[in-house]
This record gives structure tokens, C-alpha cells and sequence, in this order.
């Protein structure tokens, strides 16, 4: 990925740090193992980090629900 990449879900573009010296953003959000097969299967590129937000607040609002938390 470079400094002018386009997130594949939104269509915003976003810097991948990947390849950058210190850990990318990314890294901050934690996704379960299903959420990320879903995501690897469906897109080959990385998401901007507005996306990941959303899809972990998404997922962590199901598990929420699911397990009787409000």
C-alpha cells in the first residue's frame, strides 16, 4: 500500500501504514477472527481506519446484545 490508497469499502482515500517504520493504526482496533475472515474474503485491500472503527463498534455492539449487555 502507498500514502494514496482508496478504502474499498467507502471509497475515501487513506494512508496504509503498512509499510511504515512505526506499526500502523490499524493496529489499534481489535476485530474478532470471524469479523477479519469476513473481511479478507470479501476485500483485498486494507479499509481506512473510519471503516474499521465502524465495523468493531458494529461487532462489538452484536456481542453486546448477544450476551444481554445493553
Amino acid at each position: 500500500m502507498n500514502s494514496g490508497d482508496t478504502c474499498p469499502r467507502c471509497g475515501g482515500g487513506f494512508h496504509c501504514g503498512v509499510n511504515d517504520a512505526a506499526p500502523c493504526a490499524c493496529t489499534t482496533i481489535t476485530l474478532g477472527a470471524t469479523t477479519l475472515l469476513e473481511l479478507r474474503a470479501r476485500y483485498m485491500a486494507c479499509l481506512c481506519m473510519s471503516c474499521l472503527v465502524e465495523l468493531a463498534a458494529m461487532k462489538k455492539g452484536r456481542s453486546d446484545r448477544e450476551i444481554g449487555r445493553p
